[in-house]
């Protein structure tokens, strides 16, 4: 497994990262609000940062985390969301880059070893692993879904 992944989590605050996959680098990781409620302007503004990270970065793969809804959870979140993951969808396909979904359970695991760690867990593990300091959980989530991605595919590898 060659390139970089670009590992989202896609939230009111979208959290991106790019890891090489040979050096296991962080490349870059930002969490950024996407807009404060006009949604046209949230997805447009997800669409030019995925612009932007994909020219730059040239990603190989793309891994997004997958949808998880509280029961609480408002009508409008799962449509929101939707749109959010759509966009990301249509900039990888448009450079055809593969996308692959990890639930946030599987990401745990894939980091702390438990798949009902704590945010806080995810948190440590990340910052000491890349010894950077994340700005919040969507920075942190975006790093620890690209890194299930890229351990998830040296597995699958590892099996043929």
């Amino acid at each position: 497994m060659r390139g970089t992944v670009i590992g989202l989590d896609l939230a009111e605050k979208l959290g991106l990262s790019i890891v090489d996959t040979q050096t296991n680098r962080l490349l870059f990781s930002m969490s950024r609000k996407l807009s404060h409620g006009d949604p046209q302007e949230r997805l447009l503004n997800l669409r030019n940062l995925l612009v932007e990270a994909i020219n730059r970065y040239q990603p190989t793969e793309m891994a997004i985390e997958d949808v998880f809804l509280p029961a609480k959870t408002s009508r409008k979140t799962p449509i929101s969301l939707g749109e959010l993951r759509g966009v990301a969808r249509l900039c990888a396909a448009e450079k055809n880059i593969p996308v692959f979904f990890y639930a946030a359970r599987q990401v745990k695991q894939a980091v702390t070893g438990f798949g009902n760690a704590s945010k806080e867990d995810v948190v440590h593990w990340i910052q000491s692993e890349f010894n950077i300091k994340v700005k919040d959980d969507n920075e942190a989530d975006a790093i620890s879904i690209a890194w299930t991605h890229i351990m998830m595919r040296r597995f699958e590898l590892a099996q043929k």
